[in-house]
């Protein structure tokens, strides 16, 4: 009798059951990815946030069910209204509820958490749109092994549930109770209950830091906590009052976060450190040199090569023994970065010397007026994210050679812009054949862009110099560490063959000891080192850290060193000219996703201190305290707030000098 009561209830209640069949599953299941791609409830490597008690754990596991329950809530009321418009009932229809939402929803889970278990969860949109070159287009076929591979799972998992659902409908599931008993008023004023509520829970969650951290993790929160924000956006600014940071004037258009602060308006559009005030004027010392020939340059752009490179062994050899003689007889400077972490940003930011879009006094601009001739040979697509028309590498009189003008000898298939690679042989053998052609009794500024170390870190036909099998793609991941590492190594030892090889055809031509040779990599590259894989999508030393080695011993360097500076480095060595940089309190400015939508922003000093602003949650990290502060904490802490003031107004600035340049045409 019990189990035939129980049994009543259930059938009773049976639209309400498939919503809270869901939510359990589903809820199990996002626990389990949490721990472990967060170690929410054990806390982790600099992590601000984490829940150790039983009464902090109940909190969260209790909000996490709410929210499922609404999300899922709603497209049940949506289905169900749907079979009751058709006339359709049995059992079936509760199994393509259920099966299907734990179906789909667990696809996403697993795609979300592969995606993160190569990179971290600062990726986004925007990111894979940035490591893409600012094509949508190149953002998905950047990612597009990943997607591929989970498209073939969810497919299979579509004809098991086609298979299972035809062999279910075969039995007659005969029921004493009546089938069409009506179900949807009650799963219609629970949800009603729920969404009453849940705005309440959301801008408590909002308010409480530590809760906020968790649950911005879970797809639920996320999906309602959006939905909610575009309703309460009255103004239409892009914000409202459901997400954090939230539009602190809901019913002003020109305040929201993240909005341009124009300065001297008396109006603090952004929501930081009042109204924008105008940058402080910085002499270019670049722009004030004479154009004037001098020795040859060859600048050397390594892809994604790591600061550590002129270090590392394996298997008792060092992986760069020509870069590592080239330091040892010239500069090597210890602080540099990249400033994005991006290709494009970064090439942008050597040649342009900027990181805000056109500049009339760019490196190749003042080459051409000094006189020297221009060769651009790159392993690349050098459009890709329109590097070549912004840098100034296709005008007139350029030489221009890179992977899509060689597109029939690309090391893949693929002619996505994003995808195009030269092998390192290949693009040798093309910097021989201009050499030949070259008139060494004049200046010549040569660019070399060797892919190498290009993720997957090999191509089918790259050398093996240091190991004898290379990592599959398939294979990358953490549990392989060690094999991602040495594949890498291996690329690193390509580019490093390369290098010799430039260098050795200059000698060929008796025109290495009139040179000066500039290697850089255009950002690092992290190797699992803080458990997360590639570049482009955290501030640290792995993936911003870079490489810069000048074959020049009259360099003094106790600064740290940006991108941006690289070519007044350059031009200084050729021409002879003073080539000091010792100011130790300079900062170099850092960012994750672009200057008008950044998820972080950084200042790295002398010593490789760092401050680290996240919008996302509005708290700062300062590396030299390991520890995170709230962007209040830190304003109201003297210790803190002048950094941090620094910060948010050289990104202030750079955001208006960008604007400038965008409304001249830039």
């Amino acid at each position: 009798m019990n189990l035939i009561r129980l049994e009543e209830l259930m059938w009773r209640y049976r639209r309400v059951v498939s919503v809270f069949i869901v939510v359990i599953v589903v809820q199990l299941f996002e626990l389990i990815l949490l721990y472990y791609k967060y170690n929410i409830f054990t806390g982790g490597f600099l992590q601000p946030f984490w829940y150790q008690t039983f009464f902090e754990r109940a909190e969260f596991i209790f909000v996490s069910l709410w929210f499922d329950t609404v999300f899922f809530g709603f497209f049940a009321i949506l289905w169900f209204f749907i079979v009751d418009r058709l006339n359709k009932h049995g059992i079936y229809i509760y199994y393509i509820f259920t099966v299907f939402s734990i179906l789909i929803m667990g696809g996403w889970l697993g795609f979300k958490f592969k995606v993160l278990s190569y990179f971290n969860d600062t990726v986004n949109f925007l990111i894979l749109q940035n490591l893409g070159g600012g094509s949508v287009k190149d953002a998905f076929l950047y990612a597009s092994n990943e997607i591929t591979l989970f498209v073939a799972i969810i497919f299979v998992v579509i004809v098991l549930f086609i298979a299972s659902f035809k062999f279910l409908k075969k039995f007659n599931y005969v029921r004493s109770f009546p089938i069409n008993t009506t179900q949807q008023a009650e799963l219609r004023w629970f949800l009603i209950f729920c969404v009453v509520l849940t705005p309440v829970m959301t801008l408590f969650i909002l308010s409480k830091d530590s809760l906020r951290f968790g649950l911005q993790k879970k797809t639920s929160f996320y999906v309602v906590s959006y939905v909610l924000d575009k309703l309460s956006d009255v103004d239409f600014d892009g914000f409202g009052s459901f997400t954090f940071p939230r539009d602190k004037e809901v019913f002003n258009e020109n305040v929201y976060p993240g909005a341009l602060d124009i300065p001297g308006n008396g109006i603090d559009e952004d929501g930081f450190l009042g109204d924008a005030i105008l940058p402080h004027k910085v002499i270019d010392t670049f722009a004030a040199i004479t154009p004037n020939k001098g020795k040859h340059i060859v600048l050397i752009i390594l892809e994604s090569a790591r600061v550590d490179l002129l270090e590392k062994k394996v298997n008792g050899q060092y992986v760069a023994p020509v870069l590592r003689k080239l330091a040892m007889s010239g500069t090597a400077v210890k602080q540099a970065y990249s400033h994005t972490g991006y290709t494009t940003t970064s090439l942008k930011a050597i040649f342009n010397r900027n990181l805000i879009g056109k500049n009339d006094s760019n490196l190749l601009t003042f080459l051409q007026k000094s006189g020297y001739q221009q060769s651009i040979l790159s392993g690349q697509d050098e459009s890709f994210g329109n590097v070549a028309i912004s840098t100034g590498m296709k005008k007139e009189d350029v030489y221009y050679f890179d992977a899509r003008t060689a597109i029939e000898d690309r090391t893949y298939v693929s002619k996505s812009s994003g995808s195009l690679r030269l092998s390192e042989e290949r693009v040798v053998k093309q910097f021989k054949l201009r050499a030949n052609e070259l008139d060494f009794s004049q200046p010549q500024f040569i660019y070399l862009n060797f892919q190498a170390a290009h993720f997957p870190y090999s191509h089918p036909k790259m050398t093996k110099r240091i190991m004898q099998k290379f990592i599959p793609r398939s294979e990358i991941n953490i549990a392989n560490k060690e094999w991602v590492e040495e594949t890498y190594w291996n690329a690193i030892a390509n580019a490093d063959w390369a290098v010799g090889e430039v260098i050795n055809e200059l000698e060929k031509h008796h025109a290495l000891k009139n040179t000066t040779i500039v290697i850089l990599g255009d950002h690092g590259e992290s190797l699992f080192d803080d458990g997360f894989l590639g570049h482009g999508h955290a501030v640290n030393d792995a993936q911003t850290q870079i490489p810069l080695i000048i074959n020049d011993t009259n360099i003094d360097v106790h600064e740290t060193i940006g991108q941006v500076d690289v070519a007044e480095i350059a031009v200084r060595s050729a021409l002879g000219l003073e080539n000091q940089w010792v100011n130790q309190d300079k900062t170099v400015f850092q960012l994750v996703g672009s200057l008008g939508h950044p998820e972080l922003i950084a200042h790295v000093r002398n010593g490789g201190e760092r401050i680290i602003f996240d919008f996302r949650s509005e708290e700062v990290f300062f590396s030299a305290a390991k520890v995170w502060k709230t962007y209040k904490e830190a304003m109201a802490d003297e210790q803190y707030k002048d950094r941090i003031e620094n910060l948010i107004r050289d990104w202030e600035g750079l955001r208006w000098q960008a604007y400038l340049v965008r409304k001249h045409g830039g």
